[in-house]
């Protein structure tokens, strides 16, 4: 028998510990919708800018979380989940992104797409007509 069990048992305890606080399950729940900056997370709960640091630290600590610059200038830290920790950790199925962005790097197919899937969530959602164009 090998002890390589303690340390991914570690490691899950160490991901329960930091989801065990309500706000940084919140923030694991909103960032489960897309990469978020820590202003806006600040703002989503009414944080304010240090405590909104100490539980990133926490969740980047543990794992869950990872910054990175934005493309654009770099000048803009988000925040983004790690998937491959994330996995098995459930999120609330009650929250809605506030906004969607379509993106397709060549432009070939991303109004068809976006229209299709537009009108197979709101088909879905029981909100039937509309022509689900963009």
């Amino acid at each position: 028998m090998t002890t390589d069990w303690i340390a991914e048992t570690q490691g899950r305890a160490r991901v329960y510990a930091a989801l065990g606080e309500p706000v940084r399950l919140a923030i694991v729940d909103m960032l489960g919708l897309g990469d978020a900056s820590p202003g806006e997370i600040g703002a989503q709960f009414e944080l304010p800018t240090n405590l909104v640091a100490h539980h990133l630290g926490v969740l980047q600590d543990a794992g869950l979380i990872e910054r990175g610059r934005s493309e654009g200038d770099a000048r803009r830290t988000y925040v983004r989940l790690r998937p491959d920790v994330v996995t098995g950790v459930l999120l609330s199925g009650s929250l809605a992104a506030p906004r969607v962005v379509f993106v397709c790097t060549h432009n070939s197919a991303r109004s068809q797409l976006a229209a299709a899937l537009w009108k197979r969530r709101k088909y879905r959602a029981g909100h039937v007509g509309g022509d689900g164009a963009c």
